[in-house]
């Protein structure tokens, strides 16, 4: 069990944080090129706009399921914290729920679209639609991974045998 885990958390770790990590470097370095053609030799590229553009949104689809993983996703929990461990618990079991529910029943038409979308190509950089998108299934699957893991841990001290040991986030 410990070796599926050590590899999963691997895997995880390559998708999540160095694929999303070398995706943002290309990001960072398409605005920073971008800015320079621009402002100091007076020539846009457009390209590197649009795929600037693409990186973000990819970034931004990597990043949201490493948040939850860690549970360092942005929450409104003024109300939460006032709650008993118990109520909070199922709360969190409850949301969770709800929403692999939701991920569950978007992903059949997002792959399907996804798919679809492989006919239209971006307006520069001729890339397939499809692979722009292809960011919303994977995003999909991971977050339903990691709510999935978190209605496990939180049943478990539910259930009054123990709190499993979370992770440690990368950044702290």
């Amino acid at each position: 069990m410990k070796y599926i885990k050590d590899i999963s958390k691997k895997l995880f770790d390559v998708l999540e944080v160095h694929v999303a990590s070398v995706i943002f470097l290309f990001l960072f370095s398409c605005i920073v090129i971008q800015v320079f053609s621009r402002y100091v030799l007076d020539h846009p590229l457009p390209l590197l706009f649009e795929l600037s553009i693409y990186s973000f949104v990819w970034v931004i689809y990597l990043g949201a399921p490493l948040a939850r993983r860690y549970r360092q996703h942005i929450r409104f929990d003024i109300l939460y914290r006032k709650l008993p461990r118990k109520m909070q618990l199922i709360s969190e079991i409850i949301f969770d729920v709800l929403t692999n529910t939701v991920l569950i029943l978007i992903s059949v038409p997002i792959v399907k679209y996804t798919i679809w979308n492989y006919r239209i190509k971006a307006s520069i950089s001729k890339i397939p639609w499809s692979y722009v998108f292809l960011c919303y299934p994977i995003f999909i699957v991971l977050l339903f991974i990691h709510n999935s893991a978190w209605i496990y841990r939180n049943i478990r001290e539910l259930l009054g045998k123990g709190k499993p040991p979370s992770e440690v986030p990368p950044w702290d």
